[in-house]
This record gives structure tokens, C-alpha cells and sequence, in this order.
């Protein structure tokens, strides 16, 4: 699939200069420009050509989507190897990998689509590092033309000055801290609100004792009971509602803006955080049982005491929150967190000790370790 320029401009996408040179190439890692002839491939990507610089390429997935990016990229050799950038590199080969090993600017779109052809879209910006729109955040589950059909017909002119914002707009690098309230956008209409609980990599650097096996620079965010169209919830109303069980992310959102602080206030004494609870996993001191409650650490030694039945280590940990609004819909509509829970073990995902279902093993943690 190839969009044209008129779809572009919907999704704020670079549109294609009309004295751009198309160009097909096959779609492996293999391909090898300077002997074409020597691989045949029925799958193709295509690049646009502005003269000897690669200015955009159309990269196909497997399942008939596509990923949409722009690029700046000297080539030579009559458009068959990649320039160097510095004194001392070498030309590489034009291929699909070496392309996408460049740095690419601007907005791109990746499109898959499943079995059943419904599209899972993704809109970001790789020099702000931030999300303009994602199907699986906002819950949509329609078809391919249904997508298009939809976006198109309910984009306003406020939407399009979004998407000129999102598309020219410089990275930022965003302070946060313990106790700020942040706002994010579900969709282009519904917005959603959280809560930093923790800033891991502050509780370390200032000496404070904490599991440390989550991946990157963790924040421990909870994300409230709400979905409105409103942009301005007040930090006071906010404090009145209900969380999702908090969770651990890498600080990415916070720290790049997409995640918008609007306001602080003092945590209360109750926060719930997350529980990683299990035998230690260091190659070097195994032989002890460790329990990590956000602020909240203790370790007994293994031998005398049982060993947890199972993992409740709970080290997951991404980008940004897992929590998407269909989710937190349901969770207002029961007026609990059930539908948390119950997402997750369908999946067979959790391994969080704070589920129901590990009630019992709950309490014979607390006691083993000490915990009210």
C-alpha cells in the first residue's frame, strides 16, 4: 500500500515532490543493488529520490502494511550505495536494512494490518521522540478503508494546525518530579490523566536501598479513572478519582513532553506500589529472598525461610503505560479496577502479587517478610 500526497497531509506526513524519482526495490535484507538481476522478490519498497538524495522510503511489511519515513541521505554511485557521513567512513550497499540503520527526521506512520484486515497505526515523530496517534493506545479495532474512511471524514482544521505542530516542533527535554500530575492524549478527541509516584532514579542516586532490575530510567506512574475531552481537569478534581494499579515505566513520555505535567501537589502516605517480590536473580548473592515495595525494601536470607512459589517478580516495564482507554472505560463503568485484573490474566501476563487471584500468597508474603 502507497499513500498519495492528498492522504498524506491527513496523517502530517511529508508529500512527495512531483520532481521525485520513484524507485522500486526489492523488499530483503539480501538485495543488492550493484547485481539486482541476482535475487528476484515479489515484495518491494519504495524510495523517492530528490537527484542523488534519498528523501523518502515506503518500506512494506509482511502482512501488507507499511512504514512511511523521511530521510535526507546522500547516495552515490548512481544511486546505489549510501554516502558516508564522516572523512573516514566507507559507501554502503542501498538496501532496505542499511536505509533504515540511517537516521530518518520527522513524522512517519506505521501501518500493519492482521489477518482479518484491521489496521494497528502508529503515528510518532522520530525528532521529538513523541506519539501523535496510536490504535492500540485509543482502542480502535477497524479494518484498513474503515481507518481511512474515519480519519479522513472527521478531521477538522484544528486537527490539521495539530498535526503542523506535532510535525515542526523541536525536541524538548521536560523536568518531573514525585507528586506531578500529567495529562496525554488517548486519541485526537479523549484525553487521559496520571500521576508520577516515583522517580526510581532519584530514590537510587540519593542513596536509598530499591531492587534495581528494571530496564532504563524508571518512573512509577498511576493513571486515573478517566476519559474526557476536556484538556483542562483541574489537579483537584483529579486527586477525587480512582487509579489503575500503578506501574513502572521507563521515563521516556515524561522526560520528551508527550506526557504533559500540569501541576504537583504532596503524595499521600498511602500510595499503593507496585510489589516485586521473588529470589534474588544475582549471579553473585542468590541465595536471598528480596521484596520491593516503590519506597519500601526488604531482603531475608533463603535458607530457613520458603522459597515463592512462583515469579511475582513483576520487572515489566516499557515505554509508556499499558493501560489504553477501552481499559479505563471499563474500569469507570464497574467502578473498580476488575477489569485491570482480569484483562491480565487472560493474557496470562501477570505476575503482580497485588491480583486477586494471589490473595492468599499476598498475605503469607507480608508476614514472611515483616510487612504490615
Amino acid at each position: 500500500m502507497e499513500l498519495t500526497n492528498e492522504q498524506r497531509k491527513y496523517f502530517g506526513l511529508e508529500v512527495v515532490d512531483p520532481s521525485w524519482d520513484r524507485v522500486e526495490i526489492p523488499a530483503v535484507s539480501g538485495y543488492n543493488t550493484l547485481h539486482p538481476e541476482k535475487l528476484k522478490s515479489e515484495r518491494k519498497n519504495v524510495l523517492y529520490f530528490d537527484g542523488d538524495i534519498l528523501r523518502k522510503e515506503i518500506s512494506q511489511h509482511e502482512n501488507g502494511g507499511f512504514r512511511e519515513s523521511s530521510y535526507n541521505l546522500r547516495t552515490q554511485d548512481n544511486r546505489t550505495k549510501i554516502a558516508p557521513i564522516t572523512a573516514k567512513g566507507k559507501p554502503k550497499i542501498l538496501n532496505s536494512v542499511n536505509i533504515q540503520r540511517c537516521k530518518s527526521y520527522g513524522v512517519y506512520m506505521d501501518l500493519n494490518v492482521d489477518n482479518l484486515q484491521r489496521a494497528d497505526v502508529l503515528i510518532g515523530n522520530y525528532d521529538t521522540q513523541k506519539t501523535y496517534y496510536s490504535s492500540h493506545f485509543s482502542g480502535t479495532n477497524l479494518k484498513v478503508d474503515e481507518f481511512f474512511d474515519k480519519w479522513i471524514s472527521e478531521t477538522t482544521e484544528q486537527d490539521f494546525n495539530d498535526l503542523e505542530v506535532f510535525s515542526t516542533e523541536k525536541r524538548r527535554h521536560c523536568i518531573f518530579k514525585e507528586g506531578d500530575f500529567f495529562r496525554f492524549k488517548y486519541d485526537r478527541r479523549h484525553y487521559g490523566y496520571g500521576r508520577v509516584l516515583m522517580d526510581v532514579q532519584k530514590w537510587i542516586k540519593d542513596g536509598n536501598p530499591f531492587w534495581d532490575i528494571l530496564m532504563g530510567k524508571a518512573v512509577c506512574i498511576s493513571v486515573y479513572h478517566i476519559v474526557t475531552e476536556d484538556p483542562d481537569v483541574s489537579i483537584i478534581e483529579l486527586s477525587k478519582l480512582s487509579s489503575c494499579p500503578s506501574e513502572y515505566i521507563m521515563d521516556n513520555k515524561l522526560f520528551y513532553g508527550e506526557y504533559e505535567v500540569i501541576g504537583n501537589a504532596p503524595l499521600n502516605e498511602d500510595v499503593y506500589y507496585p510489589i516485586m517480590y521473588g529470589r534474588s536473580i544475582s549471579g553473585t548473592d542468590p541465595n536471598k529472598i528480596i521484596c520491593c515495595i516503590g519506597k519500601t525494601y526488604r531482603e531475608i536470607s533463603l535458607e530457613g525461610n520458603d522459597n515463592p512459589g512462583r515469579d511475582y517478580i513483576n520487572n515489566g516495564i516499557g515505554f509508556g503505560s499499558h493501560i489504553d482507554m477501552p481499559l479505563v472505560e471499563k474500569c469507570i463503568k464497574t467502578g473498580s479496577n476488575d477489569p485491570y485484573w482480569q484483562k491480565n490474566a487472560d493474557k496470562g501476563l501477570s505476575k503482580d502479587i497485588r491480583a486477586p487471584q494471589y490473595k492468599d500468597a499476598l498475605f503469607k508474603m507480608k508476614k514472611q517478610m515483616g510487612l504490615k
